[in-house]
């Protein structure tokens, strides 16, 4: 365990015994060192590593006051941190919020998370575990680290609005490609960028928006693009761009509001307001779960749900349609 993390934990364990009740200096610095040397098998910390960790605590918002009983001073908490105080609410969401990560459990970051929980809010490990009481079956993604990294990576330059360079699987080949970036979307269990090509010739972003799947990024990895015109520049001229211009140039709002969820035609998109009739039990996931924003129930019975939705008319409905199998009927 690191020395920050420790530092953490003599903070935790101070908290949890002043909770109990109240402690002289020499019995909370005892009690302390005995939970660290039985239950984490540390060294006791002296007397100046207690105060740094107190002084700690008193800057980020405990009140930890001393106080006289029989003659002899106490510590007393009197109170915690506003941002830390939790609802009956949240004190039940967290568990399920984490059982919704169990996917990434083995993560770096879901686990401390999961650790600041346990440490902030006196969680214990049992509070925290999800199973066998909420189970999350979403399967994990393969490659699922590297694409939340590449994903992060994106976005960083996201908002710095400069160019990446990557090379991408075709079909039966790789590409490398320039390109302004502008979303990341995770759409049916697949991580997907939305951006704007680069021009090769004047190194600006071309306004057509275009899309890439993430799993299919050689290498999981992205570069700065760079303006290589000149060729006596003596350093490399990383390509920017003004994200709100070229988002709004790109159309990106308008044409992933009308997509079931991230296709769109680059030529022509036709709007066709599709009118669908589900039965037995497809008739409660729809119910559960909107197809799209634009959904209106248009008629609700016993033996079927009729609906309308309003979005682009391409393969995207055949294939979310196509999983109902004849639990579903368009009806124009």
């Amino acid at each position: 365990m690191e020395d920050f993390s420790k530092k953490r934990l003599y903070k935790k364990i101070i908290v949890k015994l002043l909770r109990e009740k109240k402690l002289s200096i020499e019995e909370l610095l005892t009690d302390l060192n005995d939970i660290l040397k039985n239950e984490y098998g540390f060294e006791p910390i002296s007397r100046r590593t207690f105060d740094r960790a107190k002084e700690s605590l008193l800057e980020n918002g405990y009140q930890i006051n001393s106080r006289k009983f029989n003659g002899k001073n106490y510590f007393v908490l009197d109170g915690f941190p506003e941002n830390i105080t939790l609802t009956e609410e949240e004190k039940l969401t967290f568990p399920l919020l984490l059982g919704l990560l169990d996917t990434e459990r083995t993560m770096n970051a879901v686990e401390w998370l999961k650790s600041a929980l346990m440490d902030e809010f006196d969680y214990s490990e049992n509070d925290l575990k999800s199973y066998p009481y909420f189970v999350h079956v979403q399967p994990s993604l393969n490659h699922k680290d590297e694409l939340l990294l590449l994903a992060g990576q994106i976005i960083e330059y996201i908002k710095k609005g400069q160019a990446i360079l990557f090379q991408y699987q075709k079909k039966t080949h790789t590409e490398f490609k320039q390109v302004a970036p502008l979303q990341i979307r995770y759409y049916d269990n697949r991580y997907y960028l939305l951006a704007s090509t680069i021009d090769v010739t004047t190194h600006k972003p071309t306004n057509l928006l275009q899309t890439f799947t993430l799993d299919m990024f050689v290498e999981k990895n992205v570069h700065p693009a760079v303006d290589e015109s000149d060729e006596n520049a003596t350093e490399p001229k990383y390509i920017f761009f003004d994200y709100d211009t070229l988002y709004k140039a790109t159309r990106l709002e308008e044409l992933l509001k009308h997509s079931l969820g991230i296709w769109y035609d680059w030529k022509e998109n036709k709007l066709k307001t599709f009118r669908l009739k589900f039965t037995d039990w497809a008739m409660g996931i729809v119910k559960n779960k909107k197809i799209h924003p634009s959904q209106k129930t248009i008629q609700d019975t016993p033996d079927n749900l009729i609906i309308e939705i309003t979005v682009w008319e391409n393969h995207e409905m055949d294939y979310f349609l196509g999983r109902f199998g004849d639990k579903c009927e368009r009806l124009n």
